[in-house]
């Protein structure tokens, strides 16, 4: 398959790829009514719609291959000072989605980030100012990474041992450094075109522990195109999927400015 960025309905699109064609799938869903790229009617209509995604990710993804998700709790905003907010625990409904859907769960990835970076959410700031007893609120500094496996009887090794070509099994080895613990510290990104993006050094982790050279990986909603990026560095492919024409634009023109120059061993194919 030759690398892609197309745009249009994440739950449609992928029904385009044949079966079993993908090696990975990383993505991280739109946050549940983001205003500013995200609105659904409920939050039973945004876990339906996960549902319709996370299938179609099965059918596209061959077997007893990953699916990672990264997903984090949101805060639902008091409407007025006479109501209480509302948080709504993301990852583990969508925990029960993935799992219903006919894959295993293999690991939960805590990504840290540095303690300032929660304080724009709000909380904590007024038990901070009283630090009344039950006033106490974390203040969040932390995303799930989630990662499961397609449903096989087929172990681990099968792949190492029934993989093509053993030459790529060797370059795909994980050098000195790599993460020991579930717990990753990295610090988040930003970047003017989209309002919730994730660095390129957490989707450089999960494609490389995740995948072998030459495979190729799916974002459904690929925002900006950090995974595709991620994939073109490291000698992968990519499918990437968003529902905005302007994102798709942004991912199209970050990974051509990047790959020319960094990836030589594995020419890109045209986006």
């Amino acid at each position: 398959m030759a690398d892609t960025i197309r745009a249009g309905d994440c739950g449609v699109l992928p029904r385009e790829l044949p079966a079993g064609s993908v090696d990975l799938v990383f993505t991280s869903p739109p946050y549940f009514n983001a205003k500013s790229y995200s609105t659904y009617a409920s939050y039973e209509s945004y876990l339906a719609s996960m549902r319709r995604v996370i299938r179609l990710c099965r059918r596209v993804l061959s077997e007893g291959r990953f699916f990672v998700l990264n997903s984090l709790p949101i805060l639902i905003a008091r409407r007025n000072l006479g109501e209480s907010s509302r948080r709504l625990a993301i990852p583990f409904d969508l925990h029960r989605l993935v799992t219903e859907e006919g894959f295993d769960f293999i690991d939960d990835i805590i990504w840290r980030k540095p303690e300032g970076a929660g304080w724009s959410s709000g909380r904590g700031r007024r038990f901070a100012r009283d630090r009344n007893p039950l006033q106490y609120k974390a203040v969040p500094v932390t995303e799930y990474i989630m990662v499961y496996r397609k449903t096989t009887d087929k172990l681990i090794d099968w792949h190492l041992r029934h993989h093509p070509d053993r030459e790529m099994v060797r370059r795909s080895r994980i050098p000195d450094g790599y993460e020991k613990t579930n717990v990753w510290d990295i610090p988040p990104a930003s970047d003017p075109r989209h309002p919730a993006v994730f660095p390129l050094e957490l989707a450089e982790k999960i494609v490389r522990y995740y995948s072998f050279i030459g495979d190729v990986v799916l974002d459904p909603f690929a925002g900006t195109g950090t995974v595709g990026l991620a994939a073109a560095l490291l000698a992968r492919r990519y499918v990437l999927f968003d529902a905005k024409p302007e994102y798709v634009a942004a991912a199209r023109e970050r990974i051509r400015a990047v790959v020319k120059i960094d990836r030589d061993d594995f020419p890109p194919h045209p986006v």
